[in-house]
């Protein structure tokens, strides 16, 4: 039972203005896990309040510094915009059009998975620090890994209902997907008491075909030889198209084939890695 300095608290403790302003024709008690077993206000229904005790630190350049609180239902959406105060689109290498210095959907997503799946049972911020070539997004707690489920279902369901913009099941693909032909990959690091998404700054753009050698040999000049699957692995992609992308590579002469005692392996087209096969 949520409880207030004067005891436990009853439902007029707790508001929700802002969640019926986003879905006005639900109402509370549709929603699953509102109520704990004595009938008091659950920790879900904190969470989607008017007086959520979270919230998300943003830290930007010259030392501002703005926190978005309120319901966890408008942190999202909150954030965002000291995020893009500083997220301008401009030409880059290989562009043909302006493009956002940082994926908006990247942001999007990864601001809303760092409020959906942080630890509340820690005290503390998600921390948003904003610079010109990266922004960091930290979540207190670590990465919840219990049989491979999610931390925070009853949440995760109540941001589907309310069906709030950017939010996606898959959402560490889509992150990644949105740095595709960037030429950068973001960055997932867990900690042991939290979890950090570094978001990189948009540099130049890369065909798909160039993005996604750029990839492979960035890879395989620091391992050496490596298989098909973890070609397929790495890009993500079907085994026709890793097929297809392998031949055309070899075509390029950037990548060559050989067996290694039953091993199928590919290896870069350069004289000195020749030498050491």
């Amino acid at each position: 039972m949520i409880e207030s300095e004067n005891g436990p608290a009853g439902d007029e403790k707790l508001t929700f203005r802002y969640m019926r302003g986003i879905i006005p024709r639900h109402d509370l008690q549709e929603i699953r896990g509102v109520h704990d077993e004595y009938g008091g206000f659950s920790q879900l229904a904190l969470l989607i309040s008017d007086q959520c005790p979270f919230g998300i630190t943003v830290l930007l350049p010259g030392g501002r510094v703005e926190r978005v609180t309120g319901s966890v239902l408008s942190h999202t959406e909150a954030a965002k915009t000291f995020v893009n105060e500083l997220n301008p689109k401009s030409m880059v290498e290989g562009s043909k059009s302006p493009v956002f210095r940082f994926p908006r959907i990247a942001i999007t997503e990864a601001l809303t998975n760092a409020v959906a799946h942080r630890d509340y049972s820690v005290e503390g911020d998600i921390v948003v620090n904003v610079q010109s070539d990266e922004v960091r997004i930290v979540s207190p707690g670590p990465v919840y890994r219990q049989n491979w489920g999610i931390r925070n279902p009853e949440l995760v369901a109540v941001m589907e209902l309310f069906r709030l913009k950017g939010f996606y099941r898959n959402g560490v693909d889509v992150i990644r997907k949105s740095y595709a032909r960037s030429g950068f990959d973001p960055k997932l690091i867990t900690c042991r008491d939290c979890f950090m998404v570094v978001l990189p700054a948009v540099e130049s753009i890369r065909g798909h075909y160039n993005a996604k050698v750029d990839k492979v040999t960035a890879y395989m000049s620091k391992r050496g030889g490596v298989t098909f699957d973890e070609i397929r692995s790495l890009l993500r992609v079907s085994k026709p198209y890793t097929a297809s992308l392998i031949k055309k590579m070899e075509g390029d002469g950037t990548l060559f084939e050989m067996r290694v005692g039953r091993m199928r392996r590919y290896f870069l087209c350069d004289k000195g890695r020749r030498g050491k096969v």
